[in-house]
């Protein structure tokens, strides 16, 4: 039978809901075919559209007994929130009823259905309210037609038959709507699992093995495998190679603990390892590590059908965790442990040594790193130091941790000592000093040329249990013996003593005093003279540091020197001593007797970039001429790193400054390199003035001061001899050539105002004189 039709009717394919129509397979043939079905024909479209007629008004209220039984059930009570809600929702359902009654039922009236449907899908009611709002309906249009019919009894059945018919073809439209959501949201899930990147399979738990009856893709390429080979195989946590540790053994730590899981149907977890050549990355590859998380499915009454499980490739994460705790614990430069690693493998070994497996810790500080990394970069630094590593490991035995602190600073844990620990340890030093030893080669930079690079270590040895019950107190002490161990003159070791503790703690203090010192401006500046030779009269001086603390008394310049190196204070030391010897020097000019004055320049000092900034401010805010200040710096200094002292040096000059070498003679200088230098003055170290310089025993000492003039005057540098004590040194000296002498002969540092710079300039002008004479 034909459905009726409406010359106005909108086509479900024109309707925003044509997908579902279509989905649901709704097509004008299939709306009629289910019309037909139901038998509605022209005469129930009739009989209902006269009941719709004959009704009017009087078929409002029928919601009313509807949504007063929903708004009793406490499910629905959040989609009936208030009164404003119901009466906007009856008076929906009253057209609604309206319309069912009115027709046609055509596919413009099936797309309000599925609207409908939909609509009652996605608030989530339920398939059986909505069955019961048309029980509720027909039972009242039972007795609304009997009143309507009245007497006809053939017409009162053949409205009621026809509204019956319509109500089930909305039901079973509606209840289409319910299906196909579901099947859209199905659809929706598998897709997702089909495309997801984790490894996603379902097994079946009531069969032995708990083989898989569904994998997705990324399950089937993480483990190497086709989909269809993998259905009916043992779930991967039940794989016999994940339990009898063959080469193909795929156990992780949690297998065990997730077979407990199954066996008790709960949910588990663990990380399988499988080897790299399952036949994805090759033989030799790197195993792999998968997350495999595992859920229990259950019937309605409960009992245990299924396991669905995730698969996740961690390799990637786990080898990033592995990277950073290796980074966390190791040297990236050298490989080796760092501090952290070491200080707890210390506290490891000192408790081992408590039950009497004594052993030693060694620190190793390169004597010349320093030298070797401003004169030859970072970059072969880092040679050096990747260098130094392997050396270490080659000297300490097997079971002994070699760790990196930072810099050139390294340490050896030494554990298991035998009987004699000091002995043992001892041999162990003298294996790394002679690992040490060696020269490393590196080509001359700006040729192929290569040239040796002396290393050379010293080296803290601290014991324990005896000399420290604590990383931190053993470190410290086997710093202090590293200390003590540079002292007496690189290349050695030294053992820890309980009296380096006070040493330590009196540098320390001496650290924190001078900081105080220099801030409070108690730094004094005492002027040494400088003597022209030939003449006897002063021709400058040289302005030295002296400190005078109010508790310590006089600290001597080689105790606080060294440590104003070791902390940068230098710096700020350096600057007050310029300043100090640059408003002297204004002051002299200014009485009318101008007089150069020397200046040293720690090598900390000189590498500083903004040097040149800091002395023409200083110059500038005191008032001193740049001709009246010389500075000093050493020869070691300089050829540090010839080239940057070369560039600092020329801008000094060419700002009217003099320069000076001090020291000479004791850095070992390439005569190539020193002619390079824009310097005027060579001062020869007072450790190569004879005491006798005429005497046999001298002779090796007389003749190096004598080729050091030679070279000073072939080159055009004034030559300045330090250490003169006695005019028989000074007579010397004069003979051979050399311009200046400086020593206690002409005067010991004194302050500016004390009057003896004139004297010491009367009497050896007057005794050059009587020579003359």
């Amino acid at each position: 039978m034909n459905a009726p039709t409406c010359p106005h009717r909108a086509t479900v394919a024109a309707h925003p809901l044509a997908d579902v129509a279509a989905s649901l397979g709704l097509g004008d043939a299939d709306i009629a075919r289910r019309l037909a079905f139901l038998d509605v024909g022209a005469a129930d479209t009739a009989h209902l559209a006269a009941l719709h007629a004959g009704l009017g008004d009087a078929q409002r209220g029928f919601g009313d007994a509807f949504y007063a039984t929903l708004r009793r059930i406490p499910e629905l009570a959040s989609l009936l929130p208030d009164d404003a809600t119901v009466a906007r929702l009856q008076a929906a359902h009253e057209t609604y009823f309206a319309e069912l009654i009115a027709g046609p039922h055509d596919e413009a009236y099936v797309a309000r259905r599925l609207q409908v449907g939909l609509t009652h899908a996605r608030i989530g009611l339920k398939p059986e309210w909505y069955a019961g709002a048309f029980r509720r309906y027909l039972s009242a249009m039972l007795r609304t037609i009997r009143d309507w019919a009245g007497d006809d009894e053939a017409r009162f059945l053949a409205t009621y038959d026809a509204l019956l018919k319509v109500v089930f073809f909305d039901l079973c439209l509606t209840l289409d709507t319910y299906f196909d959501a579901d099947k859209r949201t199905i659809a929706l899930r598998e897709r997702a699992i089909e495309s997801s990147v984790n490894g996603i399979f379902i097994a079946d738990a009531e069969r032995e093995g708990h083989p898989l009856t569904y994998v997705n893709p990324a399950f089937a390429r993480m483990l190497g495998v086709e989909r269809e080979a993998a259905l009916g195989k043992a779930c991967p946590c039940e794989r016999q190679e994940c339990a009898d540790g063959g080469s193909n053994n795929c156990a992780g730590p949690g297998v065990g603990a997730l077979r407990q899981a199954i066996a008790e149907g709960r949910q588990g977890y663990t990380v399988l390892t499988l080897p790299g050549d399952d036949g994805r990355e090759g033989k030799g590859a790197a195993p792999r590590h998968l997350e495999l998380f595992l859920a229990p499915v259950r019937s309605h009454d409960g009992a245990l059908t299924h396991f669905v499980g995730v698969l996740n490739d961690v390799t990637d994460r786990r080898a990033a965790e592995e990277r950073l705790m290796y980074l966390a614990t190791h040297d990236p430069l050298t490989g080796l442990p760092n501090r952290a690693l070491l200080l707890d493998r210390i506290d490891r070994a000192i408790a081992r040594g408590r039950r009497g497996a004594p052993g030693a810790l060694i620190f190793v500080d390169l004597d010349r790193f320093k030298l070797i990394n401003d004169s030859d970069g970072h970059a072969f630094g880092d040679r050096v130091l990747v260098e130094v590593a392997q050396r270490l490991r080659a000297a300490a035995r097997d079971g002994d941790t070699v760790a990196r602190l930072g810099g050139d600073e390294f340490v050896l844990l030494i554990e298991n000592l035998p009987g004699d620990a000091a002995a043992g340890v001892a041999d162990i030093a003298a294996r790394i000093l002679a690992a040490l030893d060696a020269p490393m080669h590196a080509g001359e930079r700006g040729n192929h040329e290569s040239r040796e690079i002396p290393l050379g270590a010293s080296l803290g040895i601290a014991l324990y249990p005896k000399d420290g019950d604590d990383a931190a107190t053993l470190l410290r002490h086997a710093d202090a013996a590293l200390y003590r161990a540079k002292e007496g003159g690189r290349g050695g070791y030294r053992f820890f003593a309980a009296e380096m503790n006070d040493e330590a703690r009196d540098r320390l203090r001496l650290q924190s005093e001078l900081k105080r010192a220099l801030d409070a401006g108690q730094i004094a500046v005492h002027y040494q003279p400088q003597v022209d030779l030939a003449s006897g009269r002063i021709t400058g001086v040289e302005a030295l540091a002296r400190w005078f603390h109010p508790e310590l008394g006089a600290v001597p310049p080689d105790r606080f020197i060294p440590v104003a190196e070791e902390t940068g204070l230098i710096l700020p030391l350096g600057e007050a001593v310029l300043r100090a010897a640059c408003r002297q020097a204004a002051a002299w000019a200014e009485r009318g007797r101008p007089l150069p004055v020397a200046v040293n320049l720690s090598p900390r000092q000189l590498r500083h970039p903004r040097l040149p900034e800091t002395i023409a401010s200083i110059l500038a805010e005191t008032g001193c001429r740049p001709a009246w200040i010389e500075l000093e710096i050493t020869e070691s200094a300089a050829m540090a790193d010839p080239a940057a002292a070369q560039a600092m040096l020329a801008r000094l000059r060419g700002m009217g400054l003099s320069i000076a070498i001090d020291d000479f003679g004791t850095g070992h200088s390439s005569l190539a390199r020193l002619t390079r230098l824009p310097v005027d003055k060579l001062k020869i170290d007072k450790s190569f003035i004879p005491a006798a310089p005429d005497a046999p025993q001298s002779r090796e000492d007389a003749a190096v001061v004598v080729a050091i003039v030679a070279l000073g005057r072939q080159l055009g540098l004034r030559v300045v001899a330090e250490g003169v004590e006695t005019a028989r040194q000074r007579d010397w000296l004069a003979a051979i050539g050399c311009h200046q002498g400086q020593g206690w002969l002409f005067g010991r540092p004194q302050p500016a105002d004390a009057g003896a710079i004139q004297t010491t300039r009367t009497k050896h002008a007057a005794d050059a004189d009587r020579r003359a004479a």
